[in-house]
Order: structure tokens, then C-alpha cells, then sequence
């Protein structure tokens, strides 16, 4: 049983939508429990976060951790399940997505992180998904909670992850692909959510990334 390690700093027209993408599109049946973490949300977010009703327990856990590293430090230290699925509350989630990429890790036994966006072609249906070893993988995706018995991340302002993987290279890290749709609210390039990004960003609610470009529109083309 896989337990959902869901994370919310305010932007609350993202976790409206990310909350609900992650409800529909979830097979429930291979869930523990939504654990639902809100680092000190100013703008309603807690509140639509803790309104959310699934099949499986829903644990809320709000404070001010001052990071999602912080944060994945304390679910780690509450006997989180072998395996759990990390989500920001920026993800656009897939239906099937839990079934594939459990499926994978199932497969890859030996790999401790996978990464699910959408880095590398995109095929919403693939019978076959092959693991392209990673340096690094992005915040969200599958992990094995062995990975962090050696030392914890260390946030750096209010992000570290990536520090990590580069300090523990014995971790096994991998993207899939083909790539399932998974589409990241902060970086659409169409309102309204580039003009959302934009507000949160300026507020520093997230990271300066900027928008799909051209080149990658099939990361995005399926949503919209």
C-alpha cells in the first residue's frame, strides 16, 4: 500500500485544481492514506485542503516548516509507508498515473526515486514504460522511504532536494518514459494560469521557473 504525500503553500487556484485532478485520477485501492501537509498557507489553502474528502484516511498536518524538504523530514520521521508518492499541489495528475508508475517500481525494484513529470515524450496509454537513469529527479514522483536512511535533506531557503541527490549518488534514481501527461500548473504558458504564476511568484509563493516553451508543447497541448 502506497501512502500520497501531498504538499500545499498557499496558491489556492492550483490546489483547487491539483486536488481535484489527484481525487479523480487516483486508483484508491492501491492507497494507505492522503497525507495532506499545508506549510503556514495564508490564503485559504488549508481550508480547501482540509475540505477534501477520498476513499482512504486523510491526515492534515498544517504548521510553518519553511519547506518542502522540511516537510518530507517529518512525514519521514511518522513510519510513512515502504513506499509513497510525493505531489505538490502545482500537479496536474493523469488518470492511471498511480497504476503506471507503481507498476514500474514494482518492476525496477532496485530504484528508489521516480521521477513522473513529464521530462521526455509524452504517451498518455504505453504498455510499456521504460526507467531512464537520472542524476536528479524533480520534487515529485515515486520514492521508497529506504532512500532517506542515510542523512536527511537539508532545505536551502525553501528548497534542497536536488543537493541531496547529488550528495547520496548510491540513491537510484530514474525518469519514466515515455513520459505520462503530467502537467505542472506553474509553468502553463496560457491564462490564466501563466498570469496566476506570475502573481505567486512575486508574492514568493514558488520557484522563477518559466513556461513550456514551443518545443515542448506536448507536455501541455493534451490539458488544454
Amino acid at each position: 500500500m502506497i501512502d500520497l504525500l501531498y504538499l500545499t503553500f498557499n496558491r489556492l487556484e492550483f490546489t483547487k485544481r491539483s486536488l481535484s485532478s489527484l481525487l479523480a485520477n487516483t486508483n484508491w485501492s492501491l492507497v494507505n492514506r492522503l497525507v495532506i501537509y499545508d506549510d503556514g498557507s495564508t490564503d485559504g489553502t488549508l481550508e480547501q485542503a482540509a475540505a477534501v474528502s477520498c476513499p482512504k484516511p486523510v491526515e492534515i498536518r498544517a504548521g510553518s516548516y519553511g519547506s518542502p524538504v522540511a516537510i518530507m523530514n517529518d512525514f519521514l520521521d511518522r513510519d510513512p509507508a515502504a513506499l509513497f508518492a510525493k505531489i505538490d499541489n502545482d500537479v496536474m495528475l493523469p488518470s492511471g498515473w498511480l497504476d503506471e508508475t507503481a507498476a514500474v517500481m514494482q518492476a525496477n525494484p532496485a530504484l528508489d526515486l521516480l521521477g513522473i513529470e513529464a521530462m521526455y515524450e509524452v504517451a498518455p496509454v504505453s504498455p510499456d514504460r521504460a526507467v531512464i537513469p537520472a542524476e536528479f529527479i524533480g520534487g515529485i514522483g515515486l520514492m521508497r522511504s529506504r532512500a532517506f536512511n542515510c542523512d536527511r535533506p537539508i532545505a536551502a531557503g525553501r528548497f534542497g532536494f536536488t543537493a541531496w541527490q547529488s550528495q547520496h549518488p548510491q540513491v537510484n534514481k530514474g525518469w519514466l518514459s515515455p513520459a505520462l501527461p503530467v502537467c505542472l500548473l506553474d509553468r502553463m504558458p496560457f491564462a490564466p494560469w501563466s498570469v496566476l504564476s506570475a502573481d505567486y511568484i512575486a508574492r514568493g509563493w514558488q520557484r522563477p521557473w518559466g513556461a513550456y516553451g514551443e518545443g515542448q508543447s506536448a507536455l501541455w497541448e493534451w490539458w488544454q
